[in-house]
């Protein structure tokens, strides 16, 4: 004797939605957050390796290296530097006053995060022993100056315009003495907290 399957009911597949709905509703927020950090962290990884390419390129050229913001797209070290530009420039400065000018590598600040942004210095030199330096507009011939910052430091600042909660406030330091680090702005670094900064909620430099 054949059995009847029997299927569910109108009230027993509304239950079903309402549950998967209520899982999602809980789900996405988590989500939401996870992937804004992942991009916060993915920039401040990005900028920070661009600096330490600049700093690289100075002490294998022996010669001063800018690298500053710029929102144009061609890469020649002509690029004028532009306070939040969208892109950044490595450019190698020339031994000698009016001699050739060459851009070791450009690229873009938030590469594929949208809602990030960047604040900090314009621009930032290094010296030929790889610590940063301070040059004069006229100097880099961007258009910009390069300072070494306040307190020996020189701190860059990434936020985003999403309002979920939890997220992280992450910056990129660059010590007097050359040495480069992520950290989290509002953690103060210890061994319990080595991802925390030397000094908490300090502002961007200017």
């Amino acid at each position: 004797m054949l059995k009847r399957q029997r299927g569910l009911t109108l009230v027993e597949l509304m239950v079903v939605v309402s549950i998967i709905a209520l899982a999602t509703a809980f789900t996405l927020p988590s989500i939401r957050n996870w992937t804004v950090n992942a991009q916060v962290r993915a920039t401040a990884s990005a900028l920070q390796s661009n600096l330490r390419q600049a700093q690289a390129e100075a002490v294998r050229s022996f010669r001063q290296v800018v690298f500053y913001r710029t929102n144009e797209t061609s890469c020649t070290g002509n690029e004028a530097a532009a306070e939040g530009g969208s892109r950044w420039v490595i450019k190698v400065l020339p031994l000698v006053t009016g001699g050739p000018v060459a851009a070791a590598q450009c690229g873009s600040i938030a590469d594929n995060a949208q809602g990030i942004a960047v604040s900090g210095p314009t621009a930032v030199c290094f010296g030929a022993n790889g610590r940063p330096a301070a040059l004069t507009a006229t100097q880099t011939g961007v258009g910009a100056v390069c300072t070494t910052g306040a307190n020996g430091r020189i701190i860059y600042g990434l936020d985003t315009e999403s309002t979920t909660a939890n997220l992280r406030k992450l910056q990129v330091w660059l010590t007097l003495g050359g040495s480069l680090r992520t950290c989290e702005k509002t953690r103060l670094v210890s061994d319990a907290l080595p991802d925390g900064c030397p000094a908490i909620n300090q502002a961007p430099t200017s």
